[in-house]
């Protein structure tokens, strides 16, 4: 049977379906760089999930793209992409790491990845109609993020002075407005049967847990994805140290994973 979505046999398949994916990637030779975004992940976490969801040569866009780990995991299994970051800190940091890789195009060799400084909104619209294989990404988790969080919430502070970042919003209703109009652009830009990957935090914010990758999903679902699956994703390498959150008084969870959303532009397997 013809693989239609990507280059692993069938027992690599399976056991990629699993909807829990613990994984213990050590940090790499670039994490003293990337490790001061709050939120980055490892290059080879990406890798992983590019080559389930895509074939070699195919484009990859990450719209939220950070320090770059998503474009350095798409250059390790030969795909090229195209990041957007709207903060010239994280650009550059990717830029310090991976120079080699930036815009190479020399005769017979594959052209490197791109990164472009800008609003992920301002430049989507640029990119032709479904010409991307996979968009992975992993954008900012909700808004009013806080520097000191131990008290008020449990999750990764990213924080940008960029006022049309996703991750400045005043409220849940504001964010989740622009996920959608993300998600119709992210629908216009895939080719038909192909995936849209989030990586979501939950959030713990003012005593209560926000199930924002279900928020998130059901939004995206509103713009015509179809929402195919969810998995939670927890890296043992580099688990940080369980806080005493309101410990023998009340139930706060320590939010040591994130959700992985799949969806997909058409409904049909």
């Amino acid at each position: 049977m013809e693989n239609r979505l990507n280059e692993l046999t069938g027992s690599e398949w399976l056991y990629w379906t699993n909807t829990i994916y613990e994984t213990n990637f050590p940090p790499d030779a670039t994490h003293r760089w990337r490790k001061m975004h709050g939120a980055m992940k490892p290059p080879a976490l990406m890798a992983e999930i590019i080559s389930f969801f895509s074939k070699s040569g195919e484009l990859i866009l990450d719209p939220f793209a950070g320090v770059g780990g998503t474009l350095l995991g798409a250059v390790s299994v030969g795909r090229q992409a195209i990041g957007i970051e709207i903060n010239p800190m994280w650009v550059e940091i990717y830029r310090k790491i991976a120079p080699s890789e930036e815009e190479k195009d020399h005769p017979g060799q594959q052209k490197g990845p791109k990164m472009l400084l800008g609003d992920c909104l301002e430049c989507m619209p640029g990119i032709p109609d479904e010409s991307v294989a996979a968009i992975i990404t992993d954008p900012p988790y909700g808004c009013q993020q806080r520097e000191i969080a131990f008290k008020r919430e449990t999750n990764f502070n990213m924080k940008s002075t960029a006022k049309d970042d996703f991750g400045n919003c005043n409220s849940y209703p504001e964010y989740l407005h622009k996920m959608g109009l993300f998600g119709r652009e992210a629908f216009r830009l895939l080719k038909p049967g192909r995936y849209l990957v989030l990586m979501i935090g939950d959030r713990y914010q003012d005593g209560e847990y926000i199930p924002l990758g279900v928020m998130v999903a059901e939004r995206l679902r509103q713009v015509g994805f179809t929402w195919k699956g969810m998995k939670i994703w927890w890296n043992k390498a580099t688990q940080r140290p369980l806080k005493p959150y309101a410990i023998k008084s009340c139930f706060v969870p320590n939010i040591t994973h994130q959700n992985i959303l799949i969806l997909r532009k058409g409904s049909k397997c």
